[in-house]
């Protein structure tokens, strides 16, 4: 075996354990340019979202990347790509405990899951290098996750993981969390009739409804994705919709409530309109505006990030929520897209509209050695009871009801949750 050692004049180390499985590894995005569209059609060959592609990595990096170690794994067999394991490292501190964790890029600040994009037929032999190569760094936990709820191969990377990084380590596999999955029929009328009586009812009462005010008004009702050109208006028109909505609920909203949401979500909304990959819709009737839809479209998925309608509008007899919803999964039907990702989370809507409920899952590699056990055990046991009393008890429940100006989420919450 051959070894290249990282070190601080180098940016790159390879590792040859024979001559047809390869691995490179890179501590920036810079270097890795020139492969951005190959690492994009691996991890759509594999069915991987979008959560995992080249510039989503690397714009979340921008922006959450600070004081973390950037580990980037690429494996080939026989110079083909069949594996991307893109990790960080950073120390983190929690009353008088640290632990020195790995992650996932994008695992954390924002609101994703992923499968993780790794060849099936070489996913032993990439989980065993991997561990091999993390012997090498100094780290107490790795965690694998959140992993997407349709992610068919789970139980054999949990299986790999337990198998191949021996009796050195305790492999814990854990369910936190559910996301929403929507199956999309051929047609429109086809995917309506997958819905309850009741819900298909309220869907075409709104449309006749829509259809009487359109002859009216002498207008018909529009949905449109956002162009180069509207991309500005429409943005921050959704934002400062979406953002109202949560303040009257005496809540500060996505772009305020997590650290550089607006500046994160901005500058990839560009970057992934210019890939012909967001769908920002905005959905009106003449002058009065039902809503948008916020999503981004990878591979044969829909991905669903946030949706906004205004407070005062006069169109709330029609449901407008449900309608900007309808023309995005007509859109998509459009599109021959197979299915939606609704992201994170139970939402009562959404299963009524015709949802499904897929669990999150996630795994824990922890060094086997006592006093590393002891302290990565009191590290989690800490992160839970923030995560009770800080974010469950005191944001979640009394913050709202108070008449106090709302404050970002903690970071050492948000760094320290995947953990609790």
């Amino acid at each position: 075996m051959s070894r290249l050692t990282l070190d601080s004049s180098e940016n790159l180390a390879i590792v040859a354990d024979s001559k047809e499985m390869q691995v490179e590894i890179y501590d920036n995005f810079e270097d890795l340019e020139t492969i951005q569209g190959e690492w994009d059609q691996f991890v759509e060959s594999i069915g991987g979202e979008i959560f995992l592609t080249f510039d989503w990595c690397r714009i979340w990096w921008k922006y959450y990347g600070k004081n973390r170690d950037l580990r980037l794994f690429i494996f080939r067999n026989d110079d083909k790509l069949v594996g991307i394991i893109p990790l960080f490292f950073e120390k983190i501190w929690l009353g008088p405990v640290f632990v020195r964790a790995a992650k996932i890029v994008g695992s954390d600040f924002t609101l994703s899951q992923f499968s993780i994009p790794l060849a099936k037929k070489y996913m032993k032999e990439i989980i065993k290098k991997l561990s091999e190569l993390l012997s090498e760094e100094k780290w107490d936990i790795l965690h694998i996750g959140p992993v997407a709820g349709l992610y068919g191969h789970y139980d054999g990377l949990k299986n790999a993981c337990k198998k191949l990084f021996t009796n050195r380590y305790i492999v814990l596999s854990k369910q936190k969390g559910v996301q929403t999955y929507f199956k999309l029929a051929d047609n429109w009328e086809e995917h309506l009739s997958t819905m309850s009586k009741n819900e298909k009812g309220n869907i075409r009462r709104n449309y006749n409804s829509i259809r009487r005010k359109c002859t009216e008004l002498l207008s018909c009702l529009d949905a449109r994705f956002a162009t180069e050109e509207e991309f500005t208006e429409f943005f921050d028109d959704f934002v400062n919709m979406h953002q109202l909505h949560w303040n009257e609920l005496g809540k500060a909203g996505h772009f305020k409530d997590w650290p550089h949401a607006y500046e994160f979500h901005r500058d990839l909304a560009k970057t992934q309109l210019q890939a012909g990959r967001l769908r920002l819709l905005k959905v009106t009737l003449g002058n009065d505006c039902f809503g948008y839809q916020y999503h981004y479209r990878f591979g044969d998925k829909y991905f669903h990030l946030l949706d906004s309608r205004p407070e005062q509008n006069p169109l709330e007899s029609v449901s407008p929520g449900r309608i900007t919803f309808c023309e995005q999964t007509k859109k998509a039907i459009q599109e021959k897209i197979c299915c939606i990702d609704s992201m994170r989370g139970y939402y009562e809507h959404k299963l009524r509209l015709g949802g499904t409920l897929f669990p999150l899952r996630s795994l824990c590699i922890i060094q086997n050695k006592l006093f590393t056990l002891i302290r990565v055990y009191t590290f989690r046991v800490l992160a839970w009871c923030l995560n009770l009393c800080y974010y469950r008890i005191w944001f979640q429940r009394i913050a709202p009801k108070l008449p106090l100006k709302r404050r970002p989420l903690w970071r050492i919450w948000i760094r320290t949750e995947v953990f609790s």
